[in-house]
């Protein structure tokens, strides 16, 4: 799907865009009305134009602050630990670092339906790439 806006300036200036999604759309014309005035037109499939004369007109689009858990210092903290009191090798099929694998740290109840238990020890375990690959969000 394909989201086509028209940027028209007061001059006349025109400027035709593509966004491949709805969010992505607004975003840009919010940009375009923090530096320009007139109109914005936005044509979606299936739907009729949508014209906006200011950056007020604009639907709130929360975007969800959403912060990458695995770049979190504790996560990261935690994870460096977990590795380090580990005896190097997957709790599944004993592969180590010798046998040319990566190790993993592992949520045992997957983080997608246990968040509450992210960041317990007690529910994290040192996998080989494979393994943590091959378990997915299961809770094997």
């Amino acid at each position: 799907m394909t989201i086509k806006v028209t940027l028209q300036t007061k001059k006349g200036r025109c400027i035709r865009r593509e966004y491949r999604t709805y969010i992505r759309a607004i975003q840009g014309i919010k940009r375009w009305f923090e530096g320009n005035q007139g109109i914005a037109m936005v044509y979606q499939p299936n739907k009729p134009p949508t014209v906006y004369r200011n950056q007020t007109e604009l639907p709130v689009i929360d975007t969800g602050n959403k912060t990458n858990f695995y770049q979190t210092k504790k996560w990261l903290a935690l994870r460096v630990d977990v590795l380090a009191k580990s005896d190097k090798r997957c709790a599944i099929c004993g592969a180590s670092k010798d046998d040319g694998v990566t190790l993993h740290v592992d949520h045992i109840k997957p983080r997608a339906h246990y968040p509450h238990l992210a960041l317990e020890r007690s529910n994290l375990q040192v996998l080989c790439e494979p393994c943590n690959l091959g378990k997915r969000d299961s809770d094997l």
